[in-house]
C-alpha cells in the first residue's frame, strides 16, 4: 500500500466517444458517490472524448498517469473497462501503464479481460 492517508486517494477516468456532457457529468456523479460509499478520497476525474477508443495516447488518460506516480495515489477508478476501451489488448496496455506508477486499477462494474487481469496481481487491495 502507497498511500500514507487514513483512506486511499483515487484519481477517476472517464471516456467517451462522442462528446455528450450530460453523460460525462454523470459518469463523474457515479465516481463520486461510489468514492463516497467506500470511504476512498477522489482527487480528480480525468475525461477524454473524441479518442478513438484503440487510442493509447489520450490526454486525459496521460494526465491520470501522472497523478498515479504521486506518492499518495493508491488507484484508477472507473467505472467499468469500457472507459479504457472495449479490445483487451488495448485494455491491457493501458493497465500496464497504471500498474507502473505503482498504483492499482478498480473498477466498480465487471472486470478486466484476462491479458488485463495478470497485470493487476499484487496490487493493493481496500475492503469493498
Amino acid at each position: 500500500m502507497r498511500s500514507r492517508t487514513p483512506y486511499p486517494l483515487v484519481y477517476g477516468y472517464v471516456h467517451n466517444v462522442r462528446e455528450q456532457p450530460e453523460r460525462f457529468a454523470e459518469a463523474k456523479e457515479q465516481i463520486e458517490l461510489w468514492c463516497v460509499s467506500e470511504g476512498w478520497h477522489l482527487g480528480a476525474v480525468y475525461s477524454d472524448v473524441g479518442s478513438l477508443l484503440d487510442v493509447e495516447d489520450r490526454i486525459g488518460f496521460c494526465g491520470l498517469v501522472q497523478a498515479l506516480a504521486m506518492p499518495d495515489a493508491a488507484a484508477a477508478v472507473l467505472l467499468n473497462r469500457d472507459h479504457l476501451s472495449y479490445r483487451p489488448d488495448v485494455v491491457a496496455a493501458l493497465v500496464n501503464q497504471i500498474r507502473r506508477t505503482g498504483a492499482a486499477v478498480w473498477l466498480r462494474d465487471g472486470e478486466l479481460p484476462e491479458i488485463a487481469k495478470k497485470l493487476r496481481r499484487g496490487q493493493a487491495q481496500w475492503s469493498r
